[in-house]
């Protein structure tokens, strides 16, 4: 009995297991940014529309607290544990020759050099996205356009109206989509897919990562160009 409990801790605390954590939390935060993006469209249909959106999410009630409190604890796990992941591959690199080292670290493309600060950002601006949209105010001054209260919409009207504001979002969701991108490369290598889907699954991947990106960062750009 202590030999299994022993077998099931070691293996929750191999690399194996950190790497199906993290692919598993992926998938669940790539399912969410598919239905977040899904119900900030509805913007296109207008205030009516976009408030009616919000209002039956709200109407969730503790549903929606649940929902929020779990995707909190998917996403920490997700950050929490691919952090674990980077740091062995660290010190796993340190017994290796320099020139190995040198070379693997020069063959890593952009997004995988920039990862820790564009993951460290993402993180920050969710944050930031958070108690500017979730905890606002939502029928407070910021709702108001020229002088009418438009609850949600006027909300995220105002917000993307700021051109600082704007650029913070478009870079963290291009940020995202590298993240994305590389996510469904990095499961590609660990999965054991066959040789002859590794290269579509790879352009599957890049290609729905250009597609979150164009959808969220449509936004702030349809926002200014009624501005302007």
């Amino acid at each position: 009995m202590l030999k299994g409990y022993y077998n099931k801790v070691m293996f929750l605390n191999s690399s194996i297991a950190k790497k199906q954590t993290v692919a598993f939390t992926g998938l669940l935060l790539v399912l969410f940014i598919i239905t977040h993006l899904a119900g900030n469209l509805f913007i296109y249909g207008g205030p009516a529309m976009f408030n009616a959106y919000a209002h039956r999410l709200h109407s969730l009630g503790p549903l929606l607290l649940l929902a929020r409190v779990g995707l909190f604890v998917v996403f920490v796990t997700h950050i929490s544990v691919t952090f674990c992941l980077v740091m062995e591959n660290i010190k796993a690199r340190g017994g290796h020759k320099r020139y190995a080292i040198e070379k693997a670290v020069g063959q890593r493309s952009l997004a995988e050099k920039i990862m820790p600060w564009s993951g460290l950002y993402i993180f920050v601006f969710v944050i930031f996205h958070i108690l500017d949209f979730a905890a606002a105010d939502q029928q407070g001054p910021r709702t108001y356009i020229h002088g009418t209260g438009y609850g949600i919409y006027g909300l995220v009207f105002n917000s993307f109206k700021d051109p600082v504001h704007s650029i913070l979002y478009i870079v963290a969701v291009f940020f995202l989509g590298m993240h994305l991108a590389h996510g469904v490369q990095s499961l590609v290598q660990t999965s054991g897919f066959r040789p002859k889907w590794v290269s579509t699954i790879k352009k599957g991947g890049n290609y729905f990562a250009l597609i979150m990106v164009i959808g969220f960062n449509s936004i702030p750009v349809y926002v200014y160009c009624l501005t302007h």
